[in-house]
C-alpha cells in the first residue's frame, strides 16, 4: 500500500516538473517569435540588390556616353569655306563661253522689243484688213440675200474662216452653222464672189469671221 502511494506520488512530481519545463519553454519561444519576425521583416533584399544595380547602370551609361560622344565626333562633317573670289577681274581672264553667253542674252533682250513690235504691226495690218473684208462681205449679202430666206422670212448668223495671202483666199469653211442651208451656201459664196476685192497683202493670215444675214 505504500509503495503504491509513493508510486503515485512521484508520478504526480514528474508530471508537474515536465509541464513546468514545457510551460516554461512555451513562454520563451512565444517572447522570442515577435522579435525574429522584426528582424525578418526588417531585412529587404532590396537593400542589398537596388543599390547594387543602380551602381552598375550608372557605372555603364557612364561607360557608354564617352563611347557615344567619340563616334559623334568622328561622324561629324567638316565644314567646307569657300574660296574667297578675287575682287578685281579683267576680261580677259573671264571665259570665252561666258563671253559668249551673256552676247547672247543681249542680244535676245535687245531683239524682244523688236519682235513685240513686228507682232502689234501684224496684228494691226490684220484686224485692218479683217474689217475691210467684212464690209465687202457684208455689202454683197445685203445686195444678193438668198431668195427663198427672204420668202420664208429667215434671218441669222454664220460663222466662217478662210485663210487669205498673195495668193488669194484658201480653205474656206463654216465654223458655226446658222442650221438654215441657204444661209449657210450664201456666206461660201459670198467669200469666192468678192475675194478679188480683198485688200492686197504679201503676209499668210488666218481669219475667222461672223456673216450675218438680217432682214430690214
Amino acid at each position: 500500500m505504500k509503495n503504491k502511494i509513493g508510486l503515485i506520488s512521484g508520478f504526480m512530481v514528474s508530471v508537474f516538473v515536465h509541464f513546468g519545463i514545457l510551460l516554461f519553454a512555451f513562454l520563451f519561444l512565444k517572447e522570442q517569435a515577435p522579435i525574429q519576425k522584426e528582424l525578418f521583416h526588417s531585412i529587404s533584399l532590396n537593400d542589398y540588390i537596388v543599390p547594387q544595380v543602380e551602381q552598375k547602370i550608372e557605372q555603364s551609361a557612364a561607360q557608354i556616353e564617352p563611347e557615344k560622344a567619340i563616334e559623334k565626333e568622328q561622324i561629324a562633317p567638316k565644314k567646307v569655306q569657300p574660296k574667297p573670289m578675287p575682287k578685281n577681274i579683267k576680261n580677259s581672264q573671264i571665259p570665252k563661253s561666258s563671253k559668249t553667253e551673256q552676247t547672247a542674252q543681249n542680244n535676245a533682250i535687245n531683239n524682244a522689243p523688236q519682235k513685240e513690235n513686228l507682232a502689234q504691226s501684224l496684228a494691226k495690218e490684220q484686224d485692218k484688213i479683217a474689217a475691210q473684208i467684212y464690209k465687202i462681205i457684208s455689202a454683197y449679202i445685203i445686195k444678193n440675200y438668198p431668195k427663198d430666206a427672204l420668202r420664208r422670212n429667215q434671218s441669222g448668223s454664220v460663222l466662217v474662216s478662210f485663210n487669205y495671202n498673195s495668193s488669194g483666199v484658201s480653205n474656206a469653211q463654216i465654223l458655226q452653222s446658222s442650221n438654215i442651208k441657204s444661209l449657210d451656201k450664201a456666206s461660201l459664196d459670198a467669200i469666192e464672189k468678192t475675194k478679188h476685192l480683198f485688200p492686197k497683202t504679201n503676209k499668210n493670215f488666218a481669219f475667222t469671221l461672223p456673216v450675218s444675214f438680217a432682214i430690214k
